[in-house]
């Protein structure tokens, strides 16, 4: 019997070309100065899309300060700083402009900025129950974590990285403009396409599904598949970009809407403990062993079995039934698409990752046993399961 709620407050604002709208857009939250959030790589200064936002803004008399600390899989400790920043200027609201973590980053200095004390502990702590924060303008500019259409920040503390979930991290807008996309380059295409993918495929196994997210998620699926490769052969198709734009930000809708299930939270093992590591590229590492587990451990169970063939029918894959002598079609169909877009001989140790380690990592996930990763699992996974995951991710 279905039971679910559905809420998402975000105004959206898809297209390419459509960040000139935020000159004119009647969503753009009120007041008279931002602070822009941007990453420390410096690429966002360099592609000329921070003076593009400052530009626009100041043409409708915001003025604007940036923050521009924030690292691949982001710290606390840099939230901390802007937050007090934003505070001790008196900031009306906070723009997020660049990637996932990025805009993970905007969501919690919002949260952080609007209420006193360090952030990882005010929510670990459940301080923030209740409390609002500034409101924030996502503006993605890769095509992968879908954070612009979710209440779901990402972030790494002292105890490892965690994913939270606040109704005020929803954006009040976002803004997303696939031309922005264009200068992704190629393997980082095809990295945050594939976080895209398994934010789709994770969230239509889960427990927590809905008919919305099932929706969402097998069109995001079947996108991926169809016009990943393409963007990473040609970073210019702005049709392909387009695409993964939306399955990005309909996929990461359904994060709120649905909710991961474990292999995000195995993957936290990876990045989390190497920071310069991409999520998205974890999550690689992972699919086999980890979906291979998964499928051995759904037999019999009817609903999961089925659901698995109907994402590898979304994907091209699986039209004649159940697994057959060639292995499974969800299986065939990963590995059709990580062939497509270069990414099927990825390995640990390129990323820094060691098989000495496995007790550490294994160690990591299960500490989110009881994280709704886990908890929304479709069917059990224990500690021999996890090991054997990681164990398989070593393989020859």
């Amino acid at each position: 019997m279905l039971s679910f709620t559905f809420r998402l407050p975000t105004t959206l604002v898809f297209g390419p070309g459509r960040l000139s709208e935020l000159e004119t857009t009647p969503h753009l939250p009120q007041g008279k100065q931002a602070m822009l959030v941007i990453g420390a790589s410096g690429n966002i200064l360099r592609q000329g899309y921070l003076g593009r936002v400052q530009g626009l803004l100041t043409a409708r008399g915001v003025k604007s300060v940036v923050f521009d600390g924030v690292r691949a899989n982001p710290r606390t400790e840099d939230v901390d700083a802007a937050a007090a920043r934003a505070r001790e200027l008196g900031v009306d609201f906070i723009v997020g402009l660049g990637g996932g973590s990025v805009i993970d980053s905007a969501k919690c200095i919002a949260l952080a900025a609007a209420n006193n004390g360090p952030f990882w502990e005010n929510m670990t702590g459940q301080k923030y129950e209740g409390a609002q924060g500034l409101p924030v303008v996502a503006i993605p500019t890769t095509a992968g974590t879908g954070t612009e259409g979710n209440a779901v920040a990402v972030l790494c503390g002292a105890p490892g990285k965690r994913g939270f979930v606040h109704p005020a991290f929803y954006p009040a807008l976002a803004v997303i403009d696939p031309e922005l996309t264009c200068s992704v380059p190629q393997r980082l295409t095809a990295i945050t396409g594939m976080d895209a993918f398994f934010h789709a495929a994770e969230c239509f196994l889960s427990t927590a599904r809905q008919p919305m997210s099932d929706m969402l998620c097998l069109e995001a699926a079947h996108l991926v598949t169809r016009f990943l490769p393409a963007a990473v052969d040609d970073g210019s198709d702005i049709n392909a970009r387009t695409a993964l734009a939306w399955a990005s930000t309909a996929a990461g809708m359904c994060l709120s809407l649905s909710s991961p299930i474990s292999q995000h939270a195995l993957e936290y093992s990876f990045s989390g403990s190497n920071h310069n590591t991409e999520h998205g590229a974890g999550l690689v590492l992972l699919c086999r062993p980890y979906f291979a587990r998964l499928i051995q451990l759904a037999r019999g169970h009817e609903e999961t079995s089925d659901r698995l063939l109907n994402l590898a029918v979304a994907m091209g894959f699986g039209l004649g039934g159940d697994e057959d002598e060639e292995g499974h079609p969800f299986l065939n169909a990963l590995e059709a698409l990580l062939e497509a877009v270069g990414l099927a001989d990825l390995r640990p140790e390129e990323l820094g990752f060691s098989a000495e380690a496995v007790p550490q990592y294994v160690a990591a996930a299960l500490e989110l046993r009881g994280s709704r990763q886990f908890l929304n699992t479709p069917v059990p996974m224990g500690e021999a399961d996890v090991r054997a995951i990681f164990e398989g991710v070593f393989a020859p």
